[in-house]
């Protein structure tokens, strides 16, 4: 069994998701992937990834090229600004009902990627930053940075060999470039 641990804002969207076409998708798609922006997410002719979603970064594109790509369309601008002025990624998804293509601000702070750790190092990490064994729960990301760079803290995990999850963390947290971040786990 594995835990993952992700960088999520608190912060609610003010922008209403937004309907893309099939096209704007192809063309956003085609754009993040040859600057290498879109990982994890497979070719499929029939889209069927939207049905789960996935989450790209937006922030390091220029407004004016992305309302290039999506046509000037206020409802997915509104989204893009949020999304940048808030440092977050934005997700894509299918909606069941409609079948439509949405866009909206995404709670994961853009460039952090999860931290998927066996039950035994989350348990280890958990119990090192005060947290004890809950299954699933969060902690803010300042109380996190206070409790890892706590030099007892820093060894214990160290002595168990937790070396790289040391070094994910410091980078997650130098991705926090908002306040009102957690870190999540479940």
């Amino acid at each position: 069994m594995t835990i993952i641990f992700q960088l999520q804002s608190k912060a609610t969207p003010v922008s209403k998701p937004a309907c893309v076409t099939l096209d704007q998708l192809r063309a956003f798609r085609t754009f993040a992937k040859s600057h290498g922006h879109l990982v994890g997410i497979f070719d499929d002719p029939d889209f069927a990834y939207l049905d789960q979603g996935f989450e790209a970064r937006i922030c390091p594109w220029s407004w004016a090229t992305l309302a290039r790509i999506f046509g000037d369309q206020e409802s997915v601008i509104c989204v893009i600004e949020e999304a940048q002025f808030l440092g977050l990624n934005v997700r894509f998804w299918r909606e069941p009902d409609t079948a439509d293509i949405m866009v909206g601000v995404s709670s994961t702070p853009d460039g952090s990627f999860p931290m998927n750790l066996s039950d035994t190092n989350a348990r280890l990490l958990l119990d090192a930053i005060g947290m004890g064994n809950a299954a699933t729960g969060s902690i803010d990301a300042d109380d996190l940075s206070q409790a890892i760079n706590d030099p007892p803290t820093r060894r214990h995990l160290a002595w168990g060999g937790m070396e790289t999850c040391l070094e994910q963390l410091d980078r997650m947290l130098r991705t926090c470039s908002q306040t009102n971040q957690q870190l999540v786990w479940q």
